[in-house]
């Protein structure tokens, strides 16, 4: 008797509880068409001495597979399949493996970004990395950016958008993961986020 309430309980929750998910899915991608292919950053987030500007469609993600420290934020957005993460790091982290073989003297923020770069970068499989730059003067802080895009295990071709920060005397290493469409048209909503950061009060 138990076992065939916890089926009619399964079946109810699909059919019930699926579909709206689903309209809640299709109600964000119609705002992001409405507001002209741009996310709102209608939220503030605060992590580890910094805040900055994130869309309310964000949830919290409980995985860490694409970050290096279990203490990263981690978000996602489902309607539109983006991945995005921030991470701190400062100089007790030359010692962590992954940094071991980028390190550059006296320059911790290009060291951190390339070692966060190429880790993802060896991940993949026809893989390509974008020429690393400057982030604009606007930005309050120092920062450098670039992409990686490349096959994952499924074959399927992911795009990484990787940013590394200076505030203070941490370093804030943040990811914006999705599809290459998708990737075209919110580009320019990561770059909005990163100049939202603000040493936090």
């Amino acid at each position: 008797m138990l076992y065939r309430l916890l089926i009619l309980f399964s079946l109810t929750f699909c059919l019930t509880g699926c579909p709206d998910f689903d309209k809640e899915n299709k109600k964000i991608r119609e705002e992001f068409k409405t507001n002209h292919f741009n996310l709102k950053l209608d939220k503030t987030l605060k992590y580890e001495g910094i805040s900055f500007k994130l869309p309310s469609s964000f949830t919290r993600h409980f995985s860490h597979l694409h970050t290096v420290k279990n203490s990263s934020l981690t978000r996602n957005c489902g309607a539109l399949n983006i991945y995005f993460s921030v991470e701190r790091f400062d100089k007790k982290d030359l010692k962590r493996a992954f940094v071991s073989e980028y390190g550059i003297e006296n320059d911790l923020l290009n060291t951190f970004q390339d070692a966060y770069v190429w880790r993802r970068y060896e991940s993949l499989n026809e893989a390509g990395i974008s020429i690393k730059k400057e982030l604009p003067k606007s930005l309050k802080q120092k920062g450098v950016i670039q992409t990686v895009a490349g096959d994952g295990d499924y074959g399927t071709q992911t795009y990484y958008a990787t940013s590394t920060i200076k505030v203070a005397d941490n370093y804030y290493v943040f990811q914006w993961i999705s599809s290459k469409p998708i990737m075209n048209y919110t580009y320019d909503d990561f770059e909005r986020i990163l100049k939202s950061i603000r040493k936090a009060k």
